[in-house]
């Protein structure tokens, strides 16, 4: 099984990672980051291609070399976004990384699985596969997808995240036979460490980086009969 994954480098992202290179079931993995990251990858891991990218790449995706890395992906698990006091500071970049970079990858990516607006049937499943794209997307406990609702607190960073959500499950609603979306709204996310810090936060609706990591890969390989998947039962799909 082919995924493409993002948000690499970070707390999320970097739990994912690990845990799908070593994953047998996941036999090759492509990981999107900017050109300008530092992080170090591991480059002894064959299954394993890093392509990096520039700003205006996740809005398009228009270069050839990105369009052959992403092609015949079965998957995505989509960890990118902003820290919220980043999101606090400039909310245009927090717009284009979590609204408009969704939006065009949830097409891009699925089109590269092997679909076309113009030559498929966008309810229809692809014969040659029988299985549609996943995006599986981590989200927000606290995201409003009701765009219009008053909101006591954090309210810029509740609605694009809301609105992020209300972008993929319009894509999925708009390609029923060829994409599937699973939305994952974690509270605290916490260190596998059992900080002090984690057990205070703990007391708050929380989850463990290496449980919603183990559940947003189990979407993504497997599915789940539940699209929308809340704090409390990402564990349960976690296993």
């Amino acid at each position: 099984m082919k995924i493409i994954l993002t948000g690499t480098t970070g707390f999320i992202g970097q739990e994912v990672l690990a845990q799908c290179l070593s994953n047998p079931s996941i036999t090759s993995l492509v990981a999107l980051t900017r050109r300008d990251s530092h992080y170090h990858y591991p480059s002894t891991v064959s299954k394993l291609h890093v392509h990096l990218m520039q700003d205006g790449d996740f809005l398009s995706y228009s270069d050839p070399e990105l369009i052959k890395a992403i092609q015949g992906a079965d998957a995505c698990i989509w960890s990118l976004g902003i820290v919220p006091s980043q999101a606090k500071k400039d909310e245009e970049l927090n717009r284009r990384v979590s609204v408009d970079y969704t939006v065009a990858a949830a097409k891009a990516f699925q089109e590269a699985f092997g679909f076309s607006e113009v030559n498929s049937d966008a309810n229809m499943i692809n014969p040659a596969r029988n299985k549609r794209f996943r995006f599986v997307y981590v989200s927000g406990f606290l995201a409003e997808r009701d765009q219009s609702k008053s909101l006591w607190f954090a309210q810029d960073l509740r609605r694009i995240r809301g609105e992020s959500e209300n972008v993929l499950i319009a894509h999925g609603k708009s390609h029923p036979g060829a994409f599937e979306y699973y939305i994952l709204r974690p509270g605290m996310v916490l260190t596998k460490n059992n900080t002090w810090v984690d057990v205070i936060r703990g007391l708050a609706p929380s989850v463990r980086v290496d449980v919603i990591a183990r559940a947003m890969i189990k979407a993504a390989v497997h599915g789940d009969q539940k699209r929308m998947i809340e704090n409390a039962d990402i564990s349960r799909l976690a296993g």
